[in-house]
């Protein structure tokens, strides 16, 4: 294992555009998400629908802007609104959102009492849980580029030459994870570890604990990339950043979900990103990993099964010769 190790070390030249953009650039982009998200604080906002005109009380923790028609439903996935209100014929209030009950029952307190409840705060995402989601998707996209290797020797024949060797494929694959697994969390941890230390920026962890924290998405990322360049041969990277991106916004990194649709739900809470956000704001909330044995021992076994899967895979393709 330690020859495909510098192997790879060996071949960086040759893919030094792709560890450029996964080990400075994504780094940067991280950085820049964790900077503005320390000095952003952005209230919720709320459009009210109604055609009478009526007093809006803005303030430091929501905005409402008030419309005659009710803004397209992609205005709420985009951001641009947390939730639509519309005032009912008996006084009441129906509010339309995307985020969780607690945020919909926040609102319509709101605008039933015309105050924000004392603890509105307390389900809210905190920045340490924003900046991880963010952190977890690009590390879903980014791991497969990391493996590229793995695909390269296929199609060059290198691998089945290694086949020959006394290396297994699952020996081949633990090395080429501890390389992909290395080059998503060493530079993922030291900007942030920079921007905590030296910029004093709020990133709503501990080193220790987001040091935790990250070693558990990247190696979520680097065994869900080890099992798409085991199962695909061609639009690997276009396939997984598709994957990643459809998963992480159904199970709520970038923005808090909560559907209706019972189906879709049921769909959203067998994704591993789904008990790792609920990890990430348990802990930023004060609680500790021993307060998630579930989330973690879910997240685990998702990233036991995908090794395995990955491993299972290929080595069946070395035996029927397609390797």
């Amino acid at each position: 294992m330690l020859t495909i190790l510098r192997n790879r070390l060996l071949r960086v030249p040759d893919k030094l555009h792709i560890i450029i953009i996964a080990v400075v650039i994504i780094p940067l982009v991280i950085g820049a998400v964790i900077y503005f998200s320390g000095t952003i604080k952005s209230p919720y906002k709320i459009a009210f629908i109604s055609n009478e005109d009526a007093p809006l009380v803005n303030n430091e923790s929501i905005q409402i802007e008030q419309m005659n028609e009710q803004p397209a439903l992609s205005t709420l996935v985009m951001g641009k609104y947390n939730a639509f209100v519309e005032a009912t014929e008996d006084n009441k209030f129906t509010v339309t959102t995307y985020k969780d009950d607690s945020f919909k029952k926040t609102i319509e307190s709101f605008f039933e009492s015309g105050k924000l409840p004392v603890n509105h705060n307390a389900a809210k995402r905190g920045i340490g849980t924003s900046i991880l989601g963010v952190v977890l998707l690009i590390a879903l996209m980014q791991g497969v580029a990391l493996t590229t290797f793995y695909p390269d020797d296929r199609n060059k024949s290198t691998f089945k030459r290694m086949m020959m060797s006394p290396l297994t494929s699952r020996q081949y694959l633990v090395a080429q994870g501890m390389f992909t697994f290395s080059c998503l969390f060493v530079p993922t941890y030291f900007v942030i570890l920079v921007m905590k230390v030296c910029f004093k920026t709020d990133v709503g962890f501990g080193l220790g604990t987001l040091a935790g924290l990250l070693i558990i998405a990247t190696a979520l990322a680097t065994a869900f990339s080890l099992f798409m360049a085991s199962v695909m041969n061609r639009n690997i990277s276009l396939a997984t950043s598709g994957i990643s991106i459809l998963t992480c916004l159904q199970a709520g990194c970038l923005f808090n979900y909560d559907s209706e649709n019972k189906w879709l739900n049921a769909v959203t809470n067998i994704l591993p990103q789904k008990p790792f956000m609920t990890l990430s704001q348990g802990i930023e909330g004060g609680q500790t990993f021993f307060d998630f044995p579930w989330q973690i021992s879910y997240i685990v076994g998702w990233i036991i099964v995908l090794w395995l899967a990955a491993s299972l895979i290929t080595n069946k393709k070395v035996q029927n010769g397609i390797h």
